[in-house]
């Protein structure tokens, strides 16, 4: 008994606090965080009608119902007159937003869970499954305070802090330590993906199995009745009817994955099949039944715990991760170019640039097609597979490698506004200021001469 008692506490331990890759949770953060963001603007259209002391929930009503089946059911709704209703919601906005950008993510995403359960007590008629998995999942994500250790405004502006010390002062050789793109893993992380995940099995294990009480998912033709109903149809279903043996395969099989996915989601050779089949499940039902379309997002979002931090990455870079997908040649001499370089390397997501300083290497080393004089006029970014470009267009490519610029990278390259980028990006690099005048002197390939008692004679500083 000793023996198994140890063996459970090392299995425990290791299930829950072994330290696992945040990545998942921080993607998680984001979809939950647009959800709840949707959802308070789907309120403001009608804001007073939901939340008004005179609206569709009376709110004395609303209490004395929760007294006698919920006497600590809570929300500060209750307690906003009608006269701040709207500087409320858009203080709501504001908190979830940012919970969503993962910007004070461990403060905001205990104030998103607070406006997600007001809501919910404050709007016991318009309660549905979605409320109730959105509420579950920022629970968790505000209880381990680990939501922000990965695609994240914080870890973006702590990483960016970090590296602007080293990215401040020009070397000799021209390398620059950088952090691994990668998130370390943690504890915290690693805790809030399992609360999820078990409570993913618990939800589709019970659906399962109360399904088992109706007697049309025996006989297989309990998917007839969504098909068929048409208060949420916006697709015609009913010519299923002429094919049994379809509706008995949609009926069984919906109910075969969620009474296996307690069991086979832990087998990992299973597992991307698991995942595949619970989102064609969901997106099954939002076709069906367009006002489930939310409910399954926010389960699509909640299975997202169940997936791999490098995999989920490997999709933004695209890549081997020990090779960068590119190289960016800048100006080392130029204070304004080290330190957008400190912006790029902060928001790589795991190596997929490398700086390289072109006053301290042979430009030609790096493509036989650039010069010295051509790089010192504008930045170039070349590829892996020997693709070279520079100034704006360089800028562009490169931010939409990096998931943070992809937005700017997408507006940036529209017709118009590339037109007007070359030319500021071509009268901000003429106008750039530099250390020094990059002369052979400076910036040349040579070592420093130093007499035995003299100092360097190169005006470059080192470290």
């Amino acid at each position: 008994m000793a023996g198994l008692g140890r063996a459970t506490a090392r299995g425990w331990n290791a299930f829950f606090f072994t330290p696992a890759d945040p990545t998942p949770l921080g993607l998680l953060r984001v979809a939950v965080g647009l959800l709840a963001f949707w959802n308070l603007v789907v309120y403001g259209f009608d804001l007073h009608d939901f939340f008004g002391s005179h609206g569709w929930a009376d709110p004395d009503a609303v209490r004395f119902v929760q007294r006698a089946g919920k006497p600590y059911a809570w929300s500060f709704w209750f307690h906003v007159p009608d006269s701040l209703l709207w500087p409320v919601w858009a203080a709501c906005l504001a908190a979830v937003g940012m919970f969503a950008a993962g910007l004070f993510s461990r403060v905001t995403a205990v104030l998103t869970w607070v406006i997600v359960v007001s809501t919910v007590q404050r709007l016991p008629v318009a309660l549905f499954g979605f409320d109730q998995a959105l509420s579950t999942l920022v629970l968790y994500l505000a209880a381990t305070g680990a939501s922000g250790q990965a695609v994240s405004l914080d870890r973006f502006i702590g990483r960016w802090r970090g590296g602007r010390a080293d990215w401040s002062r020009r070397r000799r050789d021209g390398r620059v330590p950088v952090e691994p793109g990668a998130p370390k893993p943690s504890v915290s992380a690693n805790l809030a993906l399992r609360l999820i995940q078990l409570h993913l099995c618990l939800i589709y294990g019970m659906a399962g199995l109360a399904k088992l009480q109706g007697p049309a998912w025996w006989n297989g033709m309990a998917m007839w009745g969504t098909l068929a109903s048409a208060e949420f149809r916006t697709i015609d279903f009913t010519w299923t009817a002429a094919h049994p043996w379809l509706l008995n395969l949609l009926t069984h099989g919906s109910l075969a994955l969620e009474i296996g996915y307690p069991v086979l989601i832990w087998v990992r050779p299973l597992r991307p099949l698991m995942l595949a089949l619970a989102v064609a499940l969901h997106v099954g039902i939002g076709l069906t039944a367009p006002g489930l379309s939310e409910f399954g997002l926010a389960m699509i979002a909640g299975n997202v715990a169940f997936a791999s931090g490098p995999w989920l990455r490997s999709l933004v870079t695209g890549r081997d991760p020990s090779r960068p997908a590119g190289k960016v040649l800048y100006d080392g001499a130029c204070p304004r170019c080290r330190a957008s370089m400190a912006l790029v390397t902060a928001a790589d997501p795991d190596r997929v640039v490398e700086p390289v300083d072109l006053t301290a290497v042979d430009v030609a080393t790096v493509h036989p097609s650039l010069t010295r004089e051509a790089c010192l006029t504008a930045m170039h970014l070349v590829r892996a597979d020997g693709r070279v470009s520079a100034g704006y267009d360089a800028v562009v490519a490169l931010g939409r490698w990096l998931p943070l610029f992809w937005p700017a990278a997408l507006v940036g390259s529209l017709p118009g506004v590339s037109w007007a980028g070359r030319r500021v990006y071509a009268a901000v690099a003429a106008s750039r200021p530099r250390d020094v005048p990059c002369t052979d002197d400076v910036c040349g390939l040579h070592g420093p001469t130093r007499g035995p008692n003299s100092a360097p004679t190169s005006a470059v500083e080192g470290r």
